[in-house]
């Protein structure tokens, strides 16, 4: 079983649309539905008709996998929407420019249980925990769950909440870019409120916060810090 795509609702499809090309520099896929697809090399972005914000994410079934996770159909895990699709042909990366973004680096989910995402994505569905870890200065703990090379992150804070029956909910996206100033300046050129460059908390990584353009979802985006050409370069 492996990460597909996330769907993200948008009033006006395409409004969004125009947006997202925009953000991520690729060209979408219109889908039967009328979704519009952005397919990246690392992931997909899916448009759909709805209030803003993360809906849901999808994972791509095998034939290898096991029966008892593999179940196919649309699940709501802890308040979180899933989507369990047969695996399908691949869809190549949409047309692109040179300075867009590579894929999804992450989707943050903030959670009022980490045990029971534990017991849920890892133990039962199958998914890799890739790093349980507590940022005491942050007052946060995180879990990575991770699934071809995309993470769902995890985080709660430190202590844990009261309340540990609260359902998860879907909250931002953050992307890798392969040219961090050369994309940066290509939204601000467009319009875009994107915060100037600044150092990642993953060392060797650069950060810029994305405050428009985006249909209301938090965006961040993260690039390595010796590979940030501005155009022309």
């Amino acid at each position: 079983m492996e990460f597909d795509s996330v769907q993200i609702g948008v009033p006006d499809l395409d409004r969004g649309s125009m947006s997202y090309e925009r953000l991520l520099r690729v060209r979408p896929l219109v889908l039967p539905s009328g979704a519009r697809r952005f397919q990246l090399r690392r992931g997909a972005v899916e448009l759909e008709s709805g209030t803003p914000g993360v809906h849901s994410v999808r994972f791509v079934v095998r034939a290898s996998d096991d029966p008892g996770r593999a179940r196919v159909g649309v699940r709501s895990i802890h308040g979180l929407r899933a989507h369990f699709d047969a695996a399908g042909a691949a869809a190549a990366p949409g047309a692109r420019e040179s300075d867009g973004v590579d894929g999804i680096d992450h989707i943050v989910v903030h959670s009022s249980n980490l045990e029971r995402a534990i017991a849920t994505w890892r133990d039962e569905l199958g998914i890799r925990l890739a790093l349980d870890r507590e940022f005491p200065h942050r007052g946060l703990r995180m879990l990575f769950f991770r699934s071809a090379g995309v993470t769902l992150e995890f985080v709660s804070s430190v202590p844990p909440p009261a309340e540990r029956d609260a359902p998860d909910r879907f909250y931002g996206m953050a992307y890798h870019v392969g040219h961090m100033e050369a994309h940066r300046d290509l939204l601000v050129g467009d319009g875009i409120d994107v915060t100037a460059v600044r150092p990642g908390h993953k060392p060797g990584t650069v950060v810029a916060t994305v405050r428009s353009g985006t249909e209301g979802v938090p965006t961040l985006l993260i690039g390595d810090l010796g590979n940030i050409k501005r155009p022309g370069d």
